[in-house]
């Protein structure tokens, strides 16, 4: 991946933010709702494939199940055929996020924030790049769904500075769980 121009300063400048609040993540049973070894390893839309871990949590369930949803467009086999799956919601408390939904950290880095929700992942895969070496916790951006935003939590940085506590709250068998 060729590195993306920003400007003078870049993400290295940017004031980091706070987050305090919930996450919400859907996943299939039996995995650890902490790893982000399935984003480490095939990549997506802040990580490269084979580079860190990564949890992406939505803001609001509303966000989780949009989320599901279109999942479910993008197989062969459908939402259906991706149950049955867990829903956890997550009480978080981070200290160092790179903000995307802030329109001052979006000029300081110099990205509009179509580029945040398209389709070509390469230079949101930058961003997560450049934020995890600056040593960001996490990203926060608007969901690609449309639906609230989502947090893209570096699993590797939860420590005593953030805390990311997971609890299942719904096991969707059927689509009419959503």
């Amino acid at each position: 991946m060729s590195p993306v121009s920003r400007p003078a300063g870049g993400i290295a400048s940017v004031e980091p933010a706070v987050y305090r609040g919930s996450g919400y993540r859907h996943q299939s049973p039996g995995y650890d709702p902490l790893a982000g070894e399935g984003a480490r390893i095939i990549g997506s839309r802040f990580n490269p494939a084979n580079s860190f871990p990564v949890l992406y949590l939505c803001t609001s369930r509303a966000c989780a199940v949009a989320e599901f949803k279109r999942l479910g467009e993008q197989h062969v086999i459908g939402g259906s055929g991706l149950l049955p799956r867990e829903l956890y919601k997550y009480q978080v408390q981070l200290s160092r996020v790179l903000d995307l939904t802030s329109p001052t950290t979006l000029a300081m880095i110099g990205i509009e924030p179509s580029r945040l929700v398209g389709p070509d992942w390469s230079e949101c895969q930058q961003l997560g790049q450049d934020a995890y070496t600056a040593g960001f916790h996490a990203i926060r951006s608007r969901s690609a769904t449309g639906v609230d935003e989502i947090l893209a939590v570096f699993s590797d940085r939860i420590g005593a500075e953030a805390k990311v506590e997971p609890r299942l709250v719904e096991v969707w068998s059927a689509e009419a769980d959503l």
